[in-house]
């Protein structure tokens, strides 16, 4: 028997790496796999490995074991591509056996699970911060047709054109997203090939864990992404995480999440659309209705017993035309005030107007070709609380 792994070691101080059996002609059963996606089992994986701050310590669940092990017994490409400010392909291993007897074959393919286990474990960041876009480009572009990208990290990046270091990127909506990435042509290629997202938002110390809303959100912006890049089928797995991650100096930068409104005595307090009291797309519906409520349950006890009067201003995005965008904003700021209302608040202690695309404190939301930039967008979508006190 002339099986030997080879390289291993090497590829951890390196770019790229590998570790390959001597040529056979050893015939393994193919077993199931315990996934929905991908769409064909046993072809290439390429695993997008999180190994970082802020992200939980990488390992491979089963079921992604289960495409490796697959993917092995065709002698299939199985690579690692490396999360981290400059994403590169940091192994790259084929298995192969000539092992005469079927439980010297098997015994091969566990040590090849085993090394590829413990590879993703101890990799290791060469870069600062974490540009999860740019990893799963890279991939893409690596993996072959009817091949597997496996995505495993908190899918927060700080860098690139998606940083959650801008927090409205929290409340983007993925359908803006894609379109901003394919207007500026940043759309990775996953045409012909299977994603599986693997611990989406789920964070390690001291990152602060996500609140539901926004785990579920970062789930759906990548969910979103896969889709319309062209994937024959995305599944998310939701593995149990670690508040731990892999030790590392390479920094990378604890993004702050969006903070909840606070209402002054007097003064001015914008819900943004990242706040709780945001609205569903193009209506005057809010998003998480007990949240909205709960918010501004806050504002009509800070008007109790007082004798403020508040003025609420909706405003928008430049997405749409110029009249739809006045309508939305006043149908909007009327929907806070109902609320207010009903939360005891006196009819005529508020007014309710919309401004639009046009109010003053906006911040340019489209790019020089007319592209929808989504944080920026997030920040123009909102109700502009102005509480003013007597005299």
């Amino acid at each position: 028997m002339k099986y030997r792994i080879r390289g291993l070691l090497a590829a951890s101080t390196m770019a790229a790496g590998s570790f390959v059996s001597c040529d056979g002609d050893g015939v393994f059963p193919p077993e199931p796999v315990a996934i929905e996606c991908p769409a064909e089992a046993g072809q290439a994986v390429t695993l997008v490995v999180g190994a970082r701050a802020n992200s939980p310590a990488p390992g491979l669940p089963d079921e992604v074991e289960g495409l490796v092990r697959e993917a092995a017994k065709n002698s299939k490409k199985v690579q690692v591509v490396r999360v981290d400010g400059e994403p590169t392909v940091a192994l790259t291993a084929a298995f192969k056996t000539d092992g005469q007897n079927a439980t010297i074959r098997d015994r091969d393919l566990r040590s090849f699970l085993d090394q590829a286990d413990g590879f993703v474990k101890t990799l290791k960041p060469k870069q600062p911060q974490a540009d999860v876009l740019t990893a799963l480009t890279v991939a893409a572009r690596t993996t072959p047709e009817n091949g597997t990208v496996v995505l495993m990290d908190s899918g927060i990046p700080t860098t690139g054109p998606l940083s959650f270091t801008n927090s409205e990127m929290f409340t983007a909506r993925p359908k803006d997203v894609v379109e901003f990435l394919a207007s500026e042509k940043l759309m990775p290629d996953l045409d012909k090939r299977s994603v599986v997202l693997v611990g989406l938002g789920d964070t390690a110390d001291p990152q602060p864990s996500l609140p539901e809303n926004l785990h579920k959100q970062v789930t759906e912006l990548w969910t979103t992404i896969a889709d319309e890049a062209g994937a024959k089928c995305v599944h998310a797995l939701k593995p149990a995480a670690s508040r731990t991650s892999v030790p590392t100096d390479v920094p990378v930068t604890v993004v702050a999440l969006p903070k909840p409104p606070v209402f002054p005595e007097c003064g001015t307090t914008v819900l943004t659309d990242n706040s709780p009291v945001g609205f569903t797309v193009n209506t005057a519906d809010f998003r998480d209705p007990k949240g909205a409520k709960a918010t501004l349950k806050q504002l009509a006890n800070r008007m109790a017993g007082h004798s403020q009067r508040v003025q609420l201003i909706g405003t928008t995005s430049s997405e749409g035309s110029t009249a739809s965008n006045q309508d939305l904003s006043e149908l909007r700021a009327e929907a806070v005030k109902d609320v207010l209302i009903d939360l005891g608040v006196a009819r005529s202690r508020i007014s309710a107007s919309g401004a639009g695309e046009r109010y003053p404190g906006r911040v340019r939301d489209t790019t020089a070709a007319g592209a929808l930039i989504p944080s920026a967008a997030v920040r123009n979508r909102s109700v502009v609380v102005k509480l003013s006190c007597d005299g």
